[in-house]
């Protein structure tokens, strides 16, 4: 699970989450089933550990392995949602490349930030900040998350999500 592990530097634990998130979660947000064929060689959390991420919902979580973190990537079988975990991740650093990437959608969708949160708390602060792509053509609306937080006490300091929305 997401122990302990030597700490890299801030701008490169980000730089790996944002690029697993983007090179997973975004790539194949419109085929799950691809991706879980792309993790397939990944090792998979056993069913207990996995429960924590999956809260309950049904589906698999990987170890994704880096040399800037560890991070856990989870994917829904019962909705379209993807779901990538860092132990360790810069709050801000982080949130700046997030909005960079799903802040400006590509052609033909239009961005809009739907969340963006901020609440400090007795071991930290826990920022949320979400956006969702739409054309008028569609129904279904990819939507983006990020969740971090600074307490290192947390399970994971981040969290983002690619999900399809209706």
């Amino acid at each position: 699970m997401l122990s302990s592990i030597a700490l890299a530097a801030p701008e490169q634990q980000a730089a790996a989450f944002m690029d697993i998130y983007s090179s997973h979660c975004l790539k194949y947000l419109h085929d799950f089933d691809g991706l879980r064929k792309q993790l397939a060689p990944l090792p998979q959390l056993p069913a207990e550990a996995a429960a924590m991420f999956l809260q309950g919902a049904k589906g698999s979580a990987w170890s994704v392995p880096s040399k800037h973190g560890q991070f856990i990537l989870v994917v829904h079988s019962d909705k379209n949602l993807c779901a990538l975990y860092a132990k360790t991740v810069p709050a801000a650093t982080t949130q700046a490349m997030f909005e960079k990437v799903v802040g400006k959608a590509p052609e033909p969708f239009r961005s809009e930030r739907k969340r963006n949160t901020s609440d400090k708390g007795p071991d930290g602060v826990k920022s949320t900040v979400a956006y969702e792509w739409s054309t008028d053509k569609s129904p279904r609306k990819p939507l983006f998350a990020l969740t971090t937080t600074t307490s290192k006490n947390s399970v994971a300091q981040g969290v983002a999500t690619a999900a399809i929305g209706h």
